[in-house]
């Protein structure tokens, strides 16, 4: 646990927050990355974990690219807050919400994805989430030369659209452009849920407004907040730049979990 030991201060301060929070990326965090994003499964002991955390936390929370309703099914542990479609979702207490000024781009999303269909290559699959659309490449005969050549033809339909345009680990990204990420998601759950202690856990580029957002709020006095990044072979430099700490792969993150749910129940006996 290198990340325990090179970090105590940091935990230390987190464990005396009143109020402590637990957000998490998805796909790269608590689920491993695979070919098939339909085929993506979070591991039992994740799941598991997460589950105990509720008990102990003020606020257990998950945040995705994928849709909330996804979200919730293959995350599978009831009574969690869940996040979608980058912060564009949210399923709580009060139910299902969408950003209100989303449906005016639906329209856009469905013609973007028309023009896709026609252009894209064999091994990758766009993933229509209603209202964004993700295009991997994991499974392209070269997904390195896709990176490189295919991304234009995708920005340039994005635009073309009036959408804005990103690139995930092997993904491209099709979004309204609305001002809303994982970074002001976080925030906003900070907010809500009066947080006086945070962590947020993510692996990807769409997960560093998130990670900076954290390290702002301890910066500012609002929140003591961590930015925990989860490595592996693809991690962009920004996951590394933006984090406090960094855990090896959806195995650490068992491992902080585990931790954490271990500091916490003691704390409450």
């Amino acid at each position: 646990m290198d990340w325990q030991l090179s970090a105590a201060d940091a935990l230390h301060t987190l464990l005396r927050q009143p109020r402590l929070g637990l957000v998490t990326d998805v796909d790269g965090t608590i689920s491993p990355v695979v070919g098939d994003p339909f085929a993506a499964q979070v591991t039992p002991r994740a799941r598991e974990l997460l589950a105990a955390l509720k008990a102990h936390l003020a606020l257990v929370a998950v945040i995705s690219g994928r849709s909330v309703a996804d979200v919730r099914e293959r995350v599978g542990v009831p009574g969690l807050v869940a996040i979608g479609n980058h912060g564009l979702e949210i399923w709580d207490r009060d139910g299902a919400r969408l950003a209100p000024e989303v449906d005016a781009y639906r329209p856009a999303i469905q013609a973007a994805h028309r023009a896709l269909r026609p252009v894209i290559l064999d091994g990758m699959v766009i993933q229509d989430k209603s209202i964004t659309l993700s295009v991997h490449y994991r499974n392209a005969a070269d997904p390195d030369a896709v990176e490189s050549t295919f991304g234009s033809i995708v920005q340039a339909i994005a635009g073309e659209n009036g959408l804005d345009f990103f690139r995930g680990r092997r993904v491209f990204e099709l979004r309204p452009p609305i001002a809303i990420d994982k970074g002001t998601a976080f925030r906003r759950l900070v907010e809500d849920y009066a947080l006086s202690g945070a962590v947020y856990l993510g692996d990807d580029v769409t997960d560093v407004h998130a990670l900076r957002a954290a390290r702002d709020l301890r910066a500012s006095g609002a929140c003591y907040a961590l930015a925990v990044g989860v490595e592996s072979d693809e991690t962009p430099a920004s996951v590394r730049d933006a984090s406090d700490i960094l855990l090896p792969g959806v195995p650490g993150v068992e491992e902080f979990l585990a931790w954490l749910l271990s500091a916490v129940s003691a704390s409450s006996t």
